[in-house]
């Protein structure tokens, strides 16, 4: 699957909505209730397998990840409706409250907002069907202002 990360196009092993044969792939992104249910067996497993990527919904609770945001690998946002600003809230909650440091991906109504999106801590995006990721790499520069706070602002005395 091709991806906008980073700024560039490449190609991803991190695939959401793997089926349940498929669940011991080391590369998979489950919803956040699958997840939750998988925790027992990361938990206690001698292998020490790597944890997969979970996919949250905009009014999901990031407290429930908290404990775990240092060893997720990926956590993608499902943006059902680009004007929604849950989504945006919770990349930027991950980014400043919670310093995670992983992929955040935008999976769903992702079009010229990857500006915006960027700016408020996603850095990976799953294009909506239709859309070409090389056309796609010009909203990037759409926007010139930044409205992010990755430089902080000095207090007033």
């Amino acid at each position: 699957m091709q991806i906008i990360k980073n700024r560039e196009i490449m190609q991803t092993e991190w695939l959401p909505d793997q089926p349940i044969q498929h669940m011991n792939s080391r590369r998979q992104i489950l919803a956040l209730d699958t997840w939750l249910e998988q925790l027992d067996f990361y938990r206690t497993s001698k292998r020490r397998e790597a944890l997969p990527g979970v996919m949250l919904q905009p009014d999901e609770n990031l407290e429930l990840l908290k404990e775990w945001l240092t060893k997720i690998p990926v956590i993608a946002i499902n943006v059902e409706n680009f004007s929604d600003g849950r989504v945006y809230s919770l990349a930027f909650e991950l980014r400043q409250f919670h310093h995670y440091a992983g992929e955040i991906r935008a999976i769903g109504a992702v079009y010229d907002n990857l500006s915006m999106m960027e700016q408020c801590g996603f850095d990976a995006f799953v294009l909506r069907e239709g859309l070409s990721v090389e056309e796609a790499i010009g909203y990037f520069s759409e926007i010139e202002f930044d409205y992010s706070l990755r430089t902080p602002v000095p207090l007033a005395d």
